[in-house]
């Protein structure tokens, strides 16, 4: 009999078509899964607002619903509105990087709970058309953004290639990380969190909330981000379309999220 208790999704290339909506299939089956009693937690990059729409889909409105966003920087309570963790920024602690990346002619967003800016000195990005329309998005220079704003992650939106030199810059720079991590969630899109923050940690948090251990979970992903969650959870599954480290560090591999993937190893391991 199986001991899994808590579902970590991610979302982007994982649990949602290529189209980014959630399928028939995959809501039946996590309905299912939920009303049956197991917690089923979105484990996304994304800020609240561009996931309220699925939790309504799937019914996550329960007091002991909760998700995790910000690649692991934050916990929110769906049923209260509290988060559990909250980890970000202010301008002063990130200006060095923004400075490197502004030599690098690069753009960068700042992704707060509620809205997104795009920094005018940066250029304009791309970020806006995976973002989409759930949440604010305003241009502004850094010296006009609020000066009380905090913000979870900012992201920089690229070509592959510019991303793989940013990337490197900053591994021969320790210096200008020592307060801050960097993954991709896409190939195109480099992410910028808090030391320390992955979507493991936050998920062992969320485990120990509720008197579990990794033992008790099961997570999908399929890119970089997912990496931490998936070598804690007891159950790890990779996408088929999954980066090849990815499935490397799961212990199972399924269809890709186009084919539903998700929805089929659930059906088929809780049968």
């Amino acid at each position: 009999m199986t001991n899994i208790q808590m579902i970590a999704l991610d979302m982007d290339n994982t649990l949602l078509l290529p189209n980014k909506t959630l399928s028939e299939k995959s809501t039946h089956v996590l309905k299912k899964l939920h009303q049956n009693g197991k917690k089923i937690v979105l484990t996304t990059g994304r800020p609240f607002p561009n996931v309220k729409n699925f939790i309504a889909q799937l019914d996550l409105n329960q007091p002991t619903d909760h998700v995790i966003l910000f690649n692991g920087g934050l916990i929110k309570n769906i049923h209260t509105d509290q988060n559990i963790l909250d980890k970000h920024f202010v301008v002063k602690d990130v200006i060095d990087v923004f400075n490197v990346i502004a030599n690098l002619n690069l753009p960068v967003d700042i992704v707060s709970q509620e809205s997104v800016f795009s920094i005018k000195d940066f250029g304009q990005s791309h970020y806006i058309d995976l973002v989409g329309q759930l949440i604010p998005y305003f241009q502004s220079t850094l010296s006009q953004l609020p000066q009380t704003i905090t913000f979870n992650k900012f992201v920089v939106c690229a070509n592959e290639s510019e991303l793989d030199y940013l990337e490197k810059v900053l591994q021969h720079t320790p210096l200008l990380t020592q307060n801050l991590s960097f993954v991709r969630s896409r190939r195109m899109l480099l992410e910028f969190i808090p030391k320390g923050v992955n979507k493991g940690t936050a998920l062992s948090k969320l485990l120990a909330h509720f008197s579990l251990t990794p033992e008790n979970l099961m997570a999908f992903g399929d890119e970089e981000n997912d990496f931490a969650m998936l070598k804690l959870a007891k159950v790890s599954v990779a996408m088929a379309n999954a980066i090849p480290s990815i499935k490397q560090v799961a212990n199972h591999t399924t269809k890709s999220n186009q084919q539903d993937g998700v929805a089929v190893f659930l059906e088929t391991y809780f049968d």
